[in-house]
C-alpha cells in the first residue's frame, strides 16, 4: 500500500512541477529570474498560512533547524539558476537534463560522505552522463550554456533532495514545505532587491499560481519520499518529461526530439541502477 501511495504522490508531484515550469517559462519573457523566484517564494509562504493557523505552531516544531537552513541556502541558488535556464532553453530539454540529479547525488555521496562505490556504480554514472550528452549534443545545439546552467542547478538540487529525504524521515511533508518558503522568501528578496522590476497586476495571478503549484509539487514529493524508498519511485519520475512535453508543445510549440527521450531513458536507467545498488548496500 505504501509503495502505491509513493508512486501516486511522485506522479502528482511531476504534474504540478510541469505546470509550474510552464508558468515560469511564460513569465520569463517579461521578468528576470530574481523577480520570479522572489514572488514564487512569497506566494508559496502566503499559501501556507491557512495550514499553519489550522494546525498551530506545534505543526512546525522541529529539532532539525540546521538542516532546514542548509536546504534553504542551497535551494535558493539552485532555483535562481533553474528559472534563468527555463527562460532561454526549451522546456523538454531542460526537464530531460534535470533527471541527472540522482547521478550527481551518487557522486556527491562518494566525494563528501565517503560512501563506497563499486565498478557497477562508476559505469552507471559514466553511462548517465552519456545520456546527458545525447540530450545536449555539444556543437550541434544552440543551448550549450543553458544546458551547463541546468546541470549546475541540478547538482545543487541533488544535495537539497538528500536533505529533504533526511527530513522526511521525521518531519511532516507540509512542515518541510513551510520552512522552505519561510526561509527562502527573505533570501530571494535580497537578490531581487538589486534586480527589481515592477509587476503588472495581471501577472500577480500567474506568480501566485507559481507559488501554489510549487507548494503542491514539493508537498507531494516529500509525501512520496516518506512513503517508500527512492528506488521504488524513481522510475515514475519520468512522467515529468511526458507531462512537460505535452504542455510545452501546446503552449509554446516546443518539440521533444527523439534523442531527448533516448537520453532521458539512459539517465533514468542509470539512476535506477545506482539507487537500487545503494539500497542493497544499505
Amino acid at each position: 500500500m505504501e509503495y502505491h501511495e509513493g508512486v501516486k504522490h511522485i506522479i502528482i508531484s511531476s504534474f504540478w512541477i510541469s505546470i509550474m515550469l510552464c508558468l515560469v517559462r511564460y513569465l520569463s519573457t517579461d521578468y528576470n529570474a530574481y523577480i520570479i523566484v522572489f514572488w514564487r517564494c512569497f506566494f508559496a509562504l502566503i499559501f501556507m498560512f491557512p495550514w499553519l493557523l489550522k494546525n498551530g505552531v506545534k505543526a512546525i516544531k522541529t529539532d532539525k533547524m540546521s538542516l532546514y537552513i542548509l536546504r534553504a541556502f542551497i535551494g535558493i541558488i539552485a532555483m535562481l539558476l533553474w528559472f534563468y535556464a527555463l527562460g532561454i532553453m526549451p522546456l523538454p530539454q531542460a526537464t530531460a537534463l534535470s533527471f541527472t540529479a540522482p547521478i550527481f547525488s551518487a557522486i556527491l555521496a562518494y566525494l563528501i560522505l565517503k560512501e563506497k562505490t563499486g565498478s557497477g556504480n562508476i559505469a552507471a554514472i559514466f553511462i548517465g552522463f552519456i545520456g546527458a550528452l545525447v540530450i545536449i549534443r555539444p556543437g550541434f545545439s544552440d543551448y550549450d550554456v543553458a544546458a551547463f546552467i541546468v546541470l549546475l542547478s541540478t547538482s545543487l538540487w541533488s544535495i537539497a533532495s538528500i536533505i529533504i529525504k533526511k527530513l522526511s524521515d521525521t518531519e511532516k511533508p507540509l512542515a518541510i514545505t513551510f520552512y522552505m518558503a519561510l526561509m527562502m522568501t527573505p533570501l530571494s528578496f535580497i537578490f531581487a532587491l538589486f534586480n527589481w522590476q515592477s509587476v503588472a497586476n495581471i501577472d500577480f495571478i500567474w506568480l501566485a499560481l507559481v507559488g501554489l503549484t510549487s507548494n503542491l509539487a514539493h508537498t507531494s514529493l516529500s509525501a512520496a519520499m516518506s512513503k517508500t524508498e527512492l528506488t521504488n519511485i524513481l522510475p515514475f519520475d519520468f512522467t515529468r518529461l511526458v507531462f512537460i512535453s505535452i504542455m510545452a508543445y501546446i503552449f509554446f510549440g516546443d518539440h521533444t526530439e527523439i534523442l531527448d527521450i533516448v537520453g532521458s531513458l539512459i539517465i533514468i536507467t542509470s539512476s535506477v541502477y545506482i539507487a537500487k545498488h545503494k539500497s542493497r548496500s544499505a
